[in-house]
């Protein structure tokens, strides 16, 4: 059984597991089909929620997979859906429950601390790295990536990391920026669609919920008001982000290697001799889930969505770089240029080179 055939019936499961746990615990303090509350039920709801749900997690999702930085995440939802299932009554008589939850985040910021800690001292060659690949293009997302790869080979919270610095960087500091590019042929992918309207009409969108969602939560639970804020701030940022970087990260063709960044949340450094061939596609307008698999679409939102014009054929898989360090393989690439005719002969021309 393969990897991807394995995680399916795991996530599946999880989901269930997890949907039980919440759900018992929800029924069991809000419906009366239990009757009244028993006694020592909090602990056993506490324990669901601060150990099974957190090692579930653990065992089933996050193990051999992604970085041990997630569990403070983990830990903090589970004191969050805490304080949201159990009513305060009853966790009135559990007073220890802050302090426990300060002694968690702390240890979680301590956590932190030393990876700060770790990025800082390795910082002036980080930053030298980095200045040195940015003198030769803009795209900061491949430089900081390969500055952080150089510098801290072995960070995985680094690594995760990157997509903070690349987000803020594109969202809030790009505005002036130009692309840059001293070495290779660029090809934007971007100007003959309408992802800029895409965009901006989510941003809207979120911008309106937020304002709404916040003052109508605001008068229930202040907490959960604020919360929902910030995400909602953090997702606009995203879109900034991904609509900046849309932008100020054309398809560059070396004479070795083609980058493909696609907004700033998946990219591939694809050398030239993986390439197995480059097509005009032909196939249908939608993938089938088996085959989004093994598939990158390099192909921008757009409010009607055009087929593919190239697909391109590789010899081994090749890792895509997602968001927050993650990584998929592919094998084979879908995407739409500017200028495909250019772009075509171009690659061709490479290729046989």
């Amino acid at each position: 059984m393969t990897n991807a055939v394995a995680k399916k019936p795991r996530l599946l499961l999880y989901v269930v597991l997890a949907s039980l746990i919440l759900a018992t615990n929800f029924i069991l303090y809000r419906t009366p089909v239990f009757g009244p509350v028993p006694e020592g039920a909090v602990i056993g709801s506490l324990l669901d929620m601060l150990i099974i749900l957190p090692l579930l997690t653990y065992f089933m999702i996050i193990r051999k997979r992604y970085s041990l930085k997630y569990m403070g995440v983990v830990i903090f939802a589970g004191f969050a859906a805490s304080y949201f299932i159990v009513p305060q009554q009853h966790l009135a008589d559990y007073p220890f429950l802050p302090y426990l939850l300060i002694v968690s985040e702390g240890a979680f910021l301590l956590f932190e601390l030393y990876i700060a800690y770790t990025v800082i001292t390795r910082l002036p060659r980080l930053l030298k790295e980095y200045r040195n690949l940015a003198s030769r293009n803009s795209f900061f997302l491949f430089n900081i990536r390969k500055a952080v790869e150089t510098s801290l080979p072995d960070s995985t919270a680094a690594k995760v990391l990157v997509t903070e610095f690349s987000m803020f960087h594109y969202s809030l500091f790009s505005w002036k920026k130009k692309v840059k590019i001293d070495h290779g042929k660029v090809f934007t992918y971007h100007k003959k669609t309408s992802v800029n309207a895409v965009y901006i009409m989510i941003i809207h969108a979120i911008a309106i919920e937020s304002i709404g969602l916040h003052y109508f939560l605001h008068s229930w639970n202040a907490v959960v008001s604020y919360i929902l804020l910030f995400l909602n701030i953090y997702g606009i940022l995203f879109m900034l982000a991904e609509l900046q970087a849309t932008r100020l990260t054309p398809f560059l063709l070396t004479e070795d290697h083609l980058l493909l960044q696609t907004g700033f949340s998946s990219s591939m450094h694809l050398p030239l001799s993986n390439i197995k061939e480059i097509n005009h596609y032909e196939g249908p307008e939608k993938f089938s889930r088996n085959e989004q698999k093994g598939l990158l679409d390099a192909r921008v939102p757009d409010l009607i969505q055009e087929k593919p014009m190239f697909e391109i054929l590789l010899h081994e898989p090749q890792d895509v770089h997602l968001i927050y360090g993650m990584k998929r393989k592919v094998n084979r690439i879908v995407l739409n240029v500017d200028e495909p005719d250019v772009f075509y002969h171009e690659l061709q021309r490479s290729l046989h080179e």
